[in-house]
């Protein structure tokens, strides 16, 4: 159990931070306008977009520097990555993080960020934390700190991968985006877990955010009632193209796996001090 204290205390490092960061800005807001005390205070893009980048940054360092959770050099180490297989992980990403898609649409669950992902992906700093700062910092938390972690510490592989996936499905607090972020969240730990860094599964949530902030920008209000099924044509079609994407994602993750070594995460010596755990295994 000692193994999950720090990925669960990691966790919660990361809501303490968004829900000072919100309490802050609120504050602040407050102060320079106390009317808004009484009229009602909201959070524009702009401070939201700041909010996300700085409570990310602060949750990184805190991984890194206090829970001693970020094998920081390491982990952006790219010079053992075999590019060839690296795009063959890309595309098993997408095809199954559009598959995953097109069956969130099918929940249809609510959506309860909506409103404020449109208005953040025509914000500069909205774009900068979602498209860019916001999947590096969690692809260090999650990937890397969290999983990461618990690979180093002995716990079975799947068992984190599982578990990060989860971990990383419960933090976006959003009806519409868990079961997204869940399995979104479990294909990245297979990656990471094959190379132990975080370069691929950087350049991947890159692209998803970066394509999400795209769509949303080219639609306008039109984003709100978007849907791939209706414009493939319906549920039958959407059907298809899920477990194509379903059976590509498989096929690729197969041939990824087969022809790329995984690190060996030695379990780190239970009498080694904190200090020197990040830089023990130098993969």
């Amino acid at each position: 159990m000692k193994q999950f204290l720090k990925p669960i205390l990691a966790v919660v490092v990361f809501l303490f931070f968004q829900m000072v960061g919100g309490g802050v800005m609120l504050a602040i807001q407050g102060f320079k306008n106390p009317d808004s005390l009484t009229t009602g205070m909201t959070i524009n893009p702009t401070q939201l977009g700041i909010i996300l980048i700085v409570t990310g940054l602060l949750t990184a360092l805190t991984c890194w520097l206090v829970l001693k959770m970020i094998r920081m050099r390491q982990t952006f180490d790219a010079s053992r990555i075999n590019w060839s297989m690296a795009c063959v992980a890309f595309l098993a990403a997408i095809a199954g993080i559009f598959a995953t898609d097109l069956i969130s649409e099918q929940l249809n669950l609510p959506n309860l960020m909506e409103e404020q992902f449109l208005n953040l992906a025509h914000n500069f700093w909205g774009i900068l934390g979602v498209a860019v700062v916001g999947p590096v910092v969690e692809e260090l938390v999650f990937r890397e700190g969290i999983l990461g972690h618990m690979l180093r510490k002995g716990v079975e592989p799947w068992t984190a991968m599982i578990v990060s996936a989860i971990l990383f499905g419960a933090i976006h607090m959003n009806p519409a985006q868990i079961p997204f972020a869940a399995i979104m969240g479990l294909l990245l730990a297979i990656i990471y877990y094959k190379t132990g860094n975080i370069v691929i599964t950087s350049l991947i949530h890159i692209f998803n955010n970066s394509l999400a902030v795209v769509e949303m920008n080219l639609l306008g209000e039109e984003a709100k009632t978007f849907s791939y099924t209706e414009g493939m044509g319906g549920k039958f079609v959407a059907g298809v193209a899920i477990i194509v994407g379903i059976a590509l994602c498989i096929i690729l993750l197969q041939k990824f796996w087969k022809n790329v070594q995984e690190p060996v995460y030695a379990p780190v010596p239970a009498d080694l001090p904190e200090s020197d755990e990040e830089t023990f295994q130098e993969v």
